[in-house]
């Protein structure tokens, strides 16, 4: 084959790997208070932006239901500190997203909600998925059927040993559904918003791949879709059942989060 027809098939092929790498999904986890897990995301973050990715960011830290206000201050505002006031809600430590905010804000890059509220998840907690998704949504994601015995279960253990093991054996079917609510409102947002590429930043919990909003994906969504995660786990090896890639980070000087857990445990995950 001539040198010159090759060099012409290199280019057609590095073009079909860019359109391929430009609708990729990235599902991204996060320990919520760990300042080097939030610092080396970005970084991975601010890589793929230099090489032309412009995908939607889609952001566990704000709620559905401020979606119209996320959008008039992205229309409106010039920093993050904007945003936050407008869209942002209690209980997450702000200045760890301020980067991807402002980020967002130069490249113009869309940020969707992708949570459900505080109160709609503790409703899901109380009455059922009903209670806060629609009736297409829980058909779309199966969910007028009962959950699978074997990701129940999963969940369980997670809920179970993220709050010391201090729950009630009574709040794990609540805790477990609006942890579910939660990982499909997230894969509904990437359904939805996802053909030019996205950026999910959520929870270490959310983007495993055996339970969390991978597990809710399509296949054509899945196939295209890679889930990282950021934690302080001592294990040299990461499990590929459960993440693509496991980036340790150093373990965050904290206080022995066991100790604020009681009886009454809050819903969020």
């Amino acid at each position: 084959m001539k040198p010159k027809k090759l060099a012409t098939m290199a280019v057609l092929a590095f073009a079909c790997l860019s359109a391929s790498a430009q609708t990729s999904i990235y599902l991204l986890g996060e320990v919520h208070d760990n300042p080097n897990a939030h610092a080396q995301r970005f970084g991975f973050i601010e890589k793929l932006l230099a090489k032309g990715f412009k995908p939607v960011i889609a952001m566990e830290q704000f709620d559905r239901d401020k979606q119209a206000a996320l959008d008039h201050a992205m229309a409106s505002c010039t920093d993050a500190d904007c945003v936050i006031q407008e869209a942002g809600g209690r209980g997450w430590t702000w200045n760890f997203y301020k980067p991807v905010i402002e980020t967002a804000l130069k490249r113009r890059l869309s940020i969707v909600a992708a949570n459900v509220s505080t109160a709609d998840a503790f409703k899901i907690a109380r009455e059922g998925l009903a209670a806060a998704l629609s009736a297409e949504t829980l058909r779309d994601f199966h969910l007028d059927q009962p959950l699978d015995a074997v990701l129940f279960d999963k969940q369980k253990q997670a809920i179970d040993e993220g709050h010391c093991h201090m729950l009630p054996s009574s709040a794990f079917k609540g805790m477990v559904n609006a942890q579910v609510a939660r990982d499909v409102w997230m894969a509904k947002t990437i359904r939805e918003n996802a053909a030019h590429g996205l950026i999910l930043l959520a929870g270490n919990g959310h983007v495993r791949k055996d339970i969390g909003v991978y597990h809710w994906l399509g296949s054509a969504e899945r196939a295209r879709t890679q889930a990282i995660a950021y934690t302080e786990d001592e294990e040299d090896a990461p499990d590929t059942l459960v993440f693509d890639r496991n980036n340790r980070v150093e373990p965050f000087e904290r206080d022995d989060p066991c100790e604020a857990f009681t009886r009454k445990t809050p819903v969020q995950a």
